[in-house]
């Protein structure tokens, strides 16, 4: 028997709640075990769950999705914290870059209907990354991205082995190039092991992360 996925959902209108329940339990494998509107005291709710999933608004009954994810990381460790996925009533760029930023792995439009969802929960549970390097690439240039100086997550990344410092200049390469077809064909997949030694949950944070410490633009 295949193994339950659990699944937290919130969102701050019981109604639009209702809605995505119906959707998300639709599918028998997906369980939901949390089902609120987003208070600030879910936050130990779902760090004291068992969940493995975590669907969340963009907007919350204790304010932005992206904040109170951010609160759970910070609850749990970054490492513990369940995967995330955003849902938005339409797509924002801006919205995409703020849940990447702190690991989020998916940002759904909700216009882009109900299999929308259930293919990111799918992607999420299959550790498919929700873009691609040439995505990232170009909603990075698209923001106004100021440089963030992490000293500790610097020495770190210079303490990495060799095997997972070649990955990382691999990275570094099709990055600096822009070669769109490049861009395209280098899989996210590829950066887990550097994900798994440093304080990062997802590929697309640890690229944000390290554009921000100015670490892609030297080899």
């Amino acid at each position: 028997m295949k193994q339950l996925l659990r699944i937290a959902l919130m969102d701050s209108d019981p109604d639009v709640r209702a809605g995505r329940k119906m959707v998300i339990s639709s599918r028998e494998e997906f369980s939901i075990v949390l089902d609120s509107g987003g208070e600030a005291s879910d936050v130990a709710a779902v760090a004291n769950g068992l969940v493995d999933v975590l669907v969340i608004d963009q907007r919350l009954a204790s304010g932005p999705g992206v904040d109170f994810y951010d609160a759970v990381r910070h609850e749990m460790g970054i490492a513990d914290a369940p995967w995330c996925v955003i849902t938005t009533a339409f797509e924002q760029p801006a919205l995409l870059f703020s849940a990447l930023e702190i690991g989020v792995n998916h940002v759904v439009a909700i216009e882009s209907g109900p299999e929308a969802l259930l293919r990111a929960i799918d992607q999420v549970s299959a550790g498919e990354a929700g873009v691609s390097l040439e995505q990232l690439h170009a909603l990075i240039a698209s923001q106004s991205l100021g440089h963030k100086l992490d000293l500790d997550f610097i020495r770190q990344v210079e303490k990495l082995p060799e095997k997972l410092a070649s990955n990382l200049r691999r990275l570094q390469s099709v990055w600096k190039k822009s070669d769109p077809s490049q861009l395209k064909k280098f899989l996210l997949g590829n950066l887990d092991g550097l994900v798994s030694r440093l304080p990062v949950r997802t590929p697309a944070e640890l690229v944000i992360k390290l554009e921000q410490s100015e670490l892609l633009s030297v080899e």
